[in-house]
């Protein structure tokens, strides 16, 4: 009857592929010289194989051996996979908070947040995704998220929606443009100026065109984007002037920039999404109670001139 082989046999097998040796894989392995050779020896009888011929004083892997060992690395590669899986489950035990959200609060607020979070929580592992308002809400649906920060409907599968305090976008522009010197920018303010937009489907873009248009004001657009970050840096070039959300503001300070406040109030709606039927962890509240708080600071951004 063949003799079955077994998993020493085979770390010993590997170890002296990798080190080249029987002294070398005892070494790695922590077993006497004897032990290895007593080993390799067992195996090459149950496999009716040999493996290793002479050289000099020691051995040398030949054809066999090489072939085995390639699907023998393959194993053991699916073993550290196992185990970093393993690892994952631990850390997830140990604390995970998976957040999503929209360009503004992602590159804006949330990084912020996340540092505060972490150095509070050492033992929190935090993800930030950044994608557009439909996939934050199709991926905390899919449970793939615990948090989703964006622009939601009312109500919408699989999600529970609850909203933030009700913020307003503000006017940023360069700060030796004309319009710095006054306290609030109006809509008419904005006639004939240069201004830096959002894309087209933006709601803040659709509720501008909307109330330049009640104010009889025309713009000249000079540069579009997607990313409020981006935005920022375009107004700092000079390029015009921008409506941009309070989130990211918060985070900006730049003397290359300046922030009004903006009338009439164009809203701003942002909303926190969690996968319904889940309970929340405690991460999770902890974290959306401070992203509440500064949500209720940024309503009320900031003690702008």
């Amino acid at each position: 009857m063949q003799r079955r082989l077994t998993l020493r046999q085979v770390e010993a097998f590997r170890a002296v592929m990798l080190r080249g040796s029987i002294s070398g894989a005892a070494d790695m392995l922590g077993l006497t010289q004897p032990a290895v050779s007593r080993l390799m020896r067992d195996m090459q009888d149950g496999l009716k194989l040999r493996l290793f011929e002479p050289r000099g004083t020691g051995i040398a892997p030949n054809a066999e051996a090489n072939l085995l060992y390639e699907e023998v690395q393959r194993s053991f590669l699916g073993l550290d996979r196992i185990e970093h899986t393993a690892q994952e489950i631990k850390r997830a035990r140990r604390g995970n908070l998976r957040i999503i959200a929209m360009a503004g609060p992602a590159h804006g607020i949330l990084p912020r947040l996340i540092g505060r979070f972490i150095a509070d929580h050492p033992d929190i592992f935090v993800t930030l995704h950044n994608h557009v308002a439909p996939t934050v809400l199709e991926r905390v649906a899919m449970r793939q998220f615990d948090l989703g920060v964006s622009y939601a409907p009312t109500e919408y599968p699989g999600v529970d929606i609850e909203p933030l305090p009700q913020l307003d976008a503000v006017c940023v522009m360069p700060a030796r443009h004309p319009l710095a010197a006054k306290q609030v920018i109006q809509a008419e303010d904005l006639h004939e100026q240069d201004l830096v937009n959002h894309g087209p489907g933006s709601h803040i873009t659709v509720k501008l065109d909307a109330l330049l248009r009640i104010a009889g004001a025309t713009v000249r657009e000079t540069a579009e984007a997607t990313s409020a970050e981006a935005m920022c840096r375009l107004v700092g070039q000079g390029l015009g002037v921008a409506l941009l959300d309070p989130f990211t503001m918060t985070g900006v300070n730049d003397p290359a920039i300046a922030v009004r406040r903006f009338a009439p109030r164009l809203d701003y709606p942002v909303n926190l999404i969690f996968p319904s039927g889940m309970p929340r962890s405690r991460a999770v509240e902890e974290f959306t109670a401070i992203l509440r708080t500064e949500a209720t600071m940024a309503r009320l951004l900031p003690d702008l001139p």
